[in-house]
């Protein structure tokens, strides 16, 4: 396990426990201030916490553009870059040609069967613990 990898484990098991005692619903806000209260935040977090806010904040702009069927009118697919590196790269569909809409339909296919499984997970999980079976509206 590289170091940047031990780094993030180590920071999951810290959340985990920091959240571990509480059997409510809770808000980000309050979960954020959770994180605030324990100091659970690093200097290199802090340090590069708001150019991670302004892309967040980017994000949610693109989101709230909707097309006239109320859709959203940006897309998002991963690429490589130059380096090699994996990156998701935004772009208006009115400017799409097929291949643009190929790669949005490919990615939603495989996030539509990505959300189906976990939906399957968490109600084999009900029925387990609880011999309850959330109802399952999988449909096209």
């Amino acid at each position: 396990m590289t170091e940047q990898e031990q780094l993030k484990q180590n920071e999951r098991e810290r959340f985990a426990r920091l959240t571990g005692n509480s059997d409510a619903w809770q808000s980000i806000d309050s979960l954020v201030a959770l994180c605030d209260r324990d100091g659970f935040w690093s200097r290199d977090f802090l340090a590069t916490a708001a150019g991670k806010a302004k892309k967040a904040h980017i994000r949610r702009l693109i989101r709230s553009l909707p097309g006239d069927d109320g859709l959203p009118a940006w897309a998002s697919v991963e690429t490589t870059d130059k380096d090699g590196q994996t990156v998701r790269v935004y772009k208006q569909e009115v400017l799409f040609d097929v291949s643009d809409y190929k790669q949005v339909v490919g990615y939603h296919a495989r996030q539509s069967a990505h959300h189906a499984k976990l939906a399957r997970t968490y109600a084999k999980r009900c029925k387990k613990r609880f011999n309850v079976s959330p109802r399952l509206d999988l449909h096209d």
